[in-house]
């Protein structure tokens, strides 16, 4: 925005020379640009600041900083009454809309050349009284009005949104332009006189020749102005003012002082009354505005008399209702900007200025610790993270087609799911009960990228079909069971290729790896336990090739290759993926195995038990059993040797474990004891795993 000072010095009171003007222009938010010379300055004005875009704003926004009053330019009163001509408000857009009928008895009278400073700075050439008195309330007062000849208005003013192939030939153009549908428009009977907000028309334009005009003044929604202006590529001073939010309560006032000018200066009069339309009311925005808070946040001592004096010069009302408390009203120029308390503290900033607040540091405490169940889970994502997977994110809605493509049975648990009995779309019609069909379509994507190593994981929220207990009698039950799962699947080679070493597949022996991972980082004792045939899972994975996560004797997860059927109607060509599933919540929960403990006085007491265990059985369960059964004193059992073999034609292993017991405090064990207490231990393995082929060695 280009300004001449000498004009803004008639708004408000400046400072005495050119830099100080500048300086406290700059201060207040409005960057000038460039000295013009000859007294005139090029303005960079805020973005979300309509009202600033005319020399009344800048004068407010100085005036807010000095404490001087504003004055306005006369304006004529309008008499609001009997439309002049038939309108018609189609459409919510508009939210105020004036109009005033003008004729000419002075024979094209121009206005003088004093009056036309504004438009001189603007750098925007005199055209005649009808277009020049608009550019100036526009420029002064920031309303933009707009002047129709009425002889070429055919029919009742129309505002609307433009139709399906509906054209209109803007000003200064040539050529129609087609509108997009939608458009807010002013139009006739018979064509579109202006695009709302953004420009008029060549068929309605005033001319040297007119001799009667009807005054449009009038505020349209900001959205709408903005899509117009950026969708036609036509970019106006109205269109800059309104796109940024007008001032609903400014119609009135713009069409006031065109009409001042025309009849004061042109040889113009207003026939009849003004017709005013539109169903805009003041909202009277009010906010709580606490001087003891904004003197907090500015970190400034303030007044109450102080703050409701400085917001009153920006035009706000304030209202006190207890010493130091107010209600502050926001005027209709600042409803587009001003929504918070934080936003008056802005204002108040600005009045007492950016440079003379302190600088400060606002008072920091610590943060919370984190809990541990999210420490927990971060610590399970960084040994994935570290392992070389990739985390992803799913969709909780899934279609039936993907979940079918693993070739359950309706009877199977995981074929029943929560559905969406209003989806809109199939593919988002049932909630997940198990993430495997989307793991796996995962992998069969990258595949079609000619992707074949695959490493990811989520953290994944799943929805069972389960028909909860009732927490209080009167309570419904839940529809289902949400809980958190761990799904990691891998495919391919276990690691980038390697000149150094050969590769290897990623299979169930790597994913163990990745378990014991996490049992380490975790502290927790996670035992492993042979495939069981009642586990969700089982069905989905090799029968060979899988096995069972156990936490404190409760089975938490599964993990194998997946069935080479499923892997087939996956259409996963030359693949063996491989899938791990675990009951967050467990993982997340369970605290540290141990706390750190001073060293013993006495040395700990090691002694170690072999078995022979069949194929069928696990070494981790002997070694939980161990543990379980043994006395207060025990305090570890590690596997520390295996040894495999075959006899009669059945594999067996010998597995060693070594069993620590700790000193009670304040005397040692006795060898007797300790010996007593490992015989025990033995007699309890072969009584419960006896049946099983499990032997002492």
């Amino acid at each position: 925005m280009k300004i001449d000072l000498a004009v803004l010095g008639s708004y408000t009171v400046l400072p005495d020379s050119l830099s100080e003007t500048r300086d406290l222009l700059d201060d207040v938010g409005i960057e000038v640009k460039r000295d013009l010379g000859d007294g005139r300055l090029a303005l960079e004005l805020l973005a979300n600041r309509g009202d600033h875009h005319c020399y009344a704003g800048v004068a407010t926004e100085i005036s807010g900083r000095t404490g001087h009053s504003v004055h306005l330019p006369p304006v004529q009163k309008l008499t609001v009454g009997a439309s002049p001509w038939e309108v018609r408000i189609d459409t919510d857009l508009c939210l105020v809309y004036t109009l005033t009928l003008l004729e000419s008895s002075g024979g094209g009278k121009g206005l003088p050349e004093t009056t036309l400073a504004p438009l001189t700075a603007a750098e925007l050439q005199p055209v005649h009284a009808a277009i020049d008195a608009t550019n100036l309330a526009n420029l002064e007062l920031g309303q933009p009005t707009h002047a129709f000849d009425a002889d070429r208005i055919e029919g009742a003013i129309q505002i609307r949104a433009s139709r399906a192939g509906e054209k209109a030939l803007p000003l200064f153009m040539e050529e129609p332009v087609e509108l997009p549908e939608g458009t807010l428009v002013i139009a006739d009977d018979a064509k579109v006189l202006a695009i709302a907000g953004v420009i008029g028309c060549e068929e309605s334009k005033t001319t040297a020749q007119t001799t009667r005009i009807l005054l449009e003044s009038a505020t349209f929604d900001p959205v709408a102005v903005r899509k117009a202006s950026a969708s036609l590529d036509l970019h106006t001073d109205s269109s800059a003012r309104f796109e940024r939010g007008g001032d609903p309560s400014r119609p009135l006032v713009g069409a006031g002082r065109v009409a001042h000018l025309l009849t004061r200066e042109a040889g113009w009069s207003v026939v009849g009354e003004t017709g005013r339309f539109g169903a805009w009311t003041d909202p009277q925005r009010t906010l709580p505005l606490s001087s003891e808070a904004a003197s907090a946040f500015l970190a400034l001592p303030l007044e109450p008399a102080d703050v409701s004096s400085r917001l009153e010069r920006y035009g706000f009302h304030c209202e006190s209702t207890q010493e130091g408390e107010f209600l502050v009203q926001v005027p209709p120029h600042r409803l587009w900007d001003v929504e918070h308390t934080a936003d008056l503290y802005e204002e108040l900033a600005k009045s007492i200025g950016y440079s003379q607040t302190p600088s400060v540091l606002p008072p920091v405490d610590r943060g919370s610790v984190p809990p541990i169940e999210e420490t927990r889970q971060r610590s399970v994502e960084e040994v994935l993270l570290g392992m070389g997977f990739y985390e992803v994110i799913t969709d909780g809605f899934l279609s039936r087609g993907l979940t079918q493509s693993l070739g359950l049975p309706p009877d199977h648990p995981l074929s029943a799911h929560v559905e969406v009995t209003n989806s809109i779309e199939r593919a988002y019609s049932i909630l997940r009960n198990c993430p495997l069909a989307q793991a796996l379509d995962a992998v069969r994507t990258n595949a079609n990228w000619k992707t074949s190593d695959v490493k990811i994981f989520e953290v994944a929220r799943v929805f069972e079909p389960h028909a909860l207990p009732s927490p209080t009698p009167d309570r419904e039950k839940l529809p289902c069971l949400e809980r958190d799962l761990l799904w990691a699947i891998v495919s391919g080679q276990e690691r980038p290729a390697s000149w150094g070493q050969a590769n290897r597949a990623a299979d169930v022996h790597f994913l163990k790896g990745v378990l014991e991972q996490i049992q380490v980082e975790l502290g927790i004792p996670l035992t492993y336990g042979p495939a069981d045939a009642h586990h969700p899972l089982y069905a989905c994975f090799h029968p060979n090739r899988q096995a069972t996560l156990w936490l404190d004797g409760v089975c938490i997860g599964a993990w194998g290759e997946v069935h080479p059927a499923i892997v087939e109607r996956f259409k996963i060509k030359r693949a063996r993926p491989c899938y791990l599933q675990i009951d967050m919540d467990c993982l997340r929960g369970r605290a540290p195995e141990k706390a750190y403990a001073h060293p013993p006085s006495w040395h700990p007491i090691v002694r170690s038990l072999a078995f022979t265990i069949p194929g069928q059985t696990t070494a981790g369960m002997l070694r939980a059993h161990l543990e379980a059964c043994g006395p207060a004193e025990l305090q570890s059992v590690k596997i520390t040797d295996v040894y495999c073999y075959e006899e009669a034609g059945e594999a067996l292993r010998a597995v060693t474990y070594d069993i620590t017991w700790e000193n009670p405090p304040g005397r040692a064990l006795s060898a007797d004891e300790v010996n007593a207490s490992l015989t025990a231990l033995a007699q309890n393995i072969e009584a419960s795993f006896g049946h099983l082929g499990v032997m002492q060695r």
